[in-house]
């Protein structure tokens, strides 16, 4: 097993140094591999242990800013439920009083019976107000009809409004708490409401409700709000206390959406909202309100972000300096290698080295004495072979275009013409007038280069002669663009394939339609011949695309070389053809190659 896994090793670095190898770093300058490989080795690992250094930084001072947070959240939420128990402890005096539950509960036949009842609730509920400044009003709401109520301490119980109301009776004579922000008080208040069902939980005699004010909330967080947001939120968001108090009265999920991350009774969590990442913690209170601390992480770790930017910019530095030496270093390296790389392009261009340049007796020495041998070597090849097959191939030429005679042909035809007017042969005048003006286009003085123009009229000339013999059975269409009559061309391109469709395309008594195409595609000129002859089979399209002559003595593949060799490897000949529907030809020459040339 392990020698298994060690040969799977073994093989997944050699594949990966194959990659490497024969990948984008085999293109790279050798400088560049220089700089390739001081990156591996000094800046990758130096970055990561920048980055682990950071990031382990800044783990280490938000747990830190969690314990520090997470204690100043257990000591509000401490004190909030200190002032709600005593708070509870003051309604638990009403709650258990028996005096007041015998006044609420009697019914009275004329107001003079109250007075003891409205006297004793005149006395107590101020004096407890009188030693708690916070508490905005207490109120005995009741449905005995029959007990005076003053509109301030006793109300009827249709005035009291119906969420506090059911949350009271639900309770069942346990304290509730609800915020209240009615634009009645003189500032948003929170309401501890508690039904009076003392000894009869079933059948309550009223409910208490004391208003206490913002300020016994604000007053215990307020202290703690110093770089950081604290909020005291209901069970829907809605704030009920805080320390920003732009946010008072307003919903706290509309300002962080995070009522998912609330779901548990205490925790912490990152979040990202407005393009701000935030840190937050949370832990509920027993009456179902959560308090929340949040604070953003560019103050959190802003010593961290400062220190950690001081070394980064420290070590930027190093690396730029170690470069610059290292560039200094790799260019005096590779010098030599740059000079004998010029040397090699300069005898790729066919500029043989005049001499031979010392560059000392190490590897790169001995590859440059070897490079100027070889480099000699050729020059007296291509001076020995190259240059002779040039001159026999020039021989060559010269020798077929003194067998081609123009003047002896031109007044060949001139003589047959003149003869066969003589003899009122008007067919063999009309063949012999085409065939003369053919060849006078086709010869050209010996010039390979033609304008378009006389490139089309060649092919007419071959046309009117070829109309002769296969009388209407030709039906020629021209598509010609004559703004390109004046563009030139290298000559007898279109004619070979006017002949393979006469010759060869041909299959029935109504003869062939063909259409010539000049046009221009972008920075090229397209030249098209379209039949719609008999068509060929692919292997038959394969063969006239590789076949070097045919009986024009001009085929395909020689038409397609000398575009090539004249214009480049990007023009040439395309064609399509499909077997009993035609054949497409399309020739593609430069537009301002064959103006210049």
């Amino acid at each position: 097993m392990s020698t298994g896994k060690t040969y799977e090793r073994t093989e997944f670095w050699s594949r990966l140094i194959h990659k490497i190898r024969g990948g984008a770093l085999a293109n790279l300058r050798l400088r560049h591999k220089f700089f390739f490989i001081f990156m591996i080795v000094i800046i990758i690992p130096f970055s990561m242990l920048v980055f682990y250094s950071n990031l382990s930084t800044r783990n280490a001072i938000t747990e830190q800013t969690y314990t520090a947070l997470n204690s100043t959240l257990a000591q509000i939420n401490t004190n909030v439920e200190n002032r709600f128990e005593y708070y509870n402890q003051l309604s638990n005096i009403l709650y258990m009083d028996a005096q007041l539950r015998n006044y609420l509960s009697t019914e009275y036949e004329q107001a003079f019976y109250y007075l003891d009842a409205f006297q004793y609730i005149n006395r107590t509920l101020p004096s407890i107000m009188a030693l708690n400044f916070n508490i905005q009003g207490i109120t005995i709401y009741t449905d005995n009809k029959t007990f005076y109520s003053d509109g301030q301490l006793v109300k009827y119980m249709e005035e009291l409004p119906e969420h506090i109301k059911g949350k009271a009776l639900q309770a069942a004579g346990n304290t509730v708490y609800t915020h209240t922000d009615n634009g009645l008080a003189e500032a948003a208040h929170i309401t501890l409401s508690r039904s009076l069902s003392y000894f009869s939980l079933r059948h309550p005699y009223g409910i208490l409700t004391i208003d206490i004010s913002d300020n016994e909330l604000y007053s215990l967080i307020k202290m703690e709000s110093n770089n950081k947001s604290v909020y005291i939120i209901d069970e829907e968001g809605w704030i009920i206390s805080t320390g920003d108090q732009e946010l008072a009265s307003s919903r706290l999920f509309d300002v962080y959406p995070i009522r998912d991350q609330l779901t548990a009774d205490s925790g912490y969590f990152d979040a990202r909202i407005g393009g701000e990442e935030r840190f937050f913690t949370h832990k509920k209170l027993s009456n179902g309100w959560t308090t929340v601390i949040t604070i953003p992480y560019n103050e959190l770790l802003s010593n961290t972000d400062k220190a950690t930017r001081q070394v980064i910019w420290v070590s930027g530095l190093a690396i730029v300096v170690a470069i610059l030496l290292l560039y200094i270093t790799t260019k005096m390296l590779t010098k030599r290698i740059e000079v004998l790389l010029l040397q090699i392009r300069k005898l790729e261009r066919g500029d043989f080295p005049s001499g031979h340049t010392k560059m000392g007796h190490d590897e790169i020495g001995q590859l440059s004495f070897a490079f100027n041998k070889m480099a000699a070597k050729i020059k007296s090849l291509i001076h020995d072979v190259y240059v002779k097959e040039i001159a026999m191939k020039e021989s060559e030429l010269n020798t077929l275009q003194a067998q081609i005679n123009p003047h002896f042909l031109y007044n060949t035809l001139s003589s047959i013409s003149s003869l066969a007017m003589k003899e009122n042969a008007m067919q063999v005048y009309q063949m012999v007038s085409y065939l003369a003006k053919y060849y006078r286009v086709s010869l050209n003085k010996g010039k390979r280069i033609i304008l378009i123009e006389q490139e089309i009229n060649l092919v007419k000339n071959y046309i009117a002669i070829q109309e002769i013999r296969f009388r209407d059975k030709l039906h020629m269409h021209y598509d010609l663009d004559e703004r390109l009559f004046r563009r030139t061309t290298i000559k007898l391109i279109l004619q070979p394939f006017i002949e393979n469709s006469i010759n060869h395309a041909i299959w029935d008594e109504s003869g062939i339609n063909i259409i010539v195409k000049l046009q221009q595609d972008g920075e090229d000129i397209l030249l098209k011949v379209i039949d719609d002859g008999s068509g060929m089979t692919p292997e038959k399209l394969e063969q006239a695309l590789n076949k070097a002559d045919n009986r024009s003595g001009y085929g395909i593949k020689n038409v397609d070389e000398r575009i090539k060799l004249a214009y480049g490897e990007e023009y040439g000949i395309q064609m399509f053809s499909r077997l009993g529907i035609g054949t497409s030809v399309t020739i593609r020459i430069p537009l301002e190659s064959a103006d210049n040339s």
